[in-house]
């Protein structure tokens, strides 16, 4: 029966990628199952019927593959521990120097106006990540909440409810009960693409739908809305960090 330690010695990977590495059977899988994440590394998912040499063979051909991918892992894992964090959306920097975790009661974040001193977990890769989002919710509970009621103010707008979410692919979202959602990393972007998307979602107060009534009264409250939602979909792609996304 193929097992982690026969594949491992047929694609020779190198010691400090090991634990990046692994198989599991499944009784329901019906094919064999190549899956790769930042969070889980790469896994090979072996069917519930197969033949050893077939699986051997095909491995072996997805060998160069399989070490980039493992490779493209590791280097994105380094990213998750920054050395400076920038929130666009403030003007705020910070360089970020790192301490040994001790003690339970530590604090685990000491932060000044410039620095950031984090305790890190050398055995647990997603720890300062963790950290790093905790302190990035906070961050946008104390600015987009006030900067909405902004903009609110200033369309004569009102809301009923906004909460701060943590969302991969929606920046903002309104409901028909005048409740707007908005995902905290608008803070690592432009004070002028925050603004377009918080206008964005006060004008759906007005226009649920995004019908052309909706952009002629976006246009007229954000004149420069294009070139907001044009920066967006640019930063989309490449901007924001991986530790604010795992």
């Amino acid at each position: 029966m193929i097992d982690r330690e026969s594949i491992l010695t047929l694609l020779d990977i190198p010691k400090e990628n090991i634990q990046l590495f692994s198989v599991r059977h499944s009784n329901r899988a019906k094919r064999l199952i190549f899956k790769s994440s930042l969070r889980k590394g790469f896994e090979i998912v072996l069917p519930r019927i197969y033949d050893d040499n077939w699986v051997l063979e095909t491995v072996a051909k997805r060998k160069p593959k399989i070490e980039k991918r493992i490779t493209e892992i590791q280097d994105d894992r380094k990213v998750l521990k920054p050395t400076s964090i920038v929130l666009p959306s403030t003007g705020n920097t910070w360089k970020v120097n790192y301490r040994e975790f001790s003690d339970e009661s530590s604090e685990a974040i000491i932060q000044t106006s410039t620095k950031l001193e984090i305790t890190e977990k050398p055995e647990d890769v997603f720890w300062v990540p963790f950290l790093l989002q905790k302190w990035l919710q906070n961050k946008a509970l104390e600015y987009l909440p006030k900067r909405l009621d902004d903009v609110s103010t200033k369309l004569k707008l009102p809301y009923n409810k906004v909460r701060i979410k943590r969302q991969k692919t929606i920046w903002g979202s309104c409901s028909i009960k005048r409740n707007i959602n908005l995902n905290r990393n608008l803070m690592l972007m432009p004070p002028e693409v925050v603004d377009y998307v918080l206008h964005h979602e006060i004008v759906h107060l007005k226009v649920l739908s995004h019908s052309s009534k909706f952009w002629k009264a976006l246009e007229k409250s954000f004149p420069n809305y294009r070139e907001s939602l044009t920066q967006l979909k640019h930063f989309e792609t490449f901007t924001i960090p991986g530790w604010a996304l795992i």
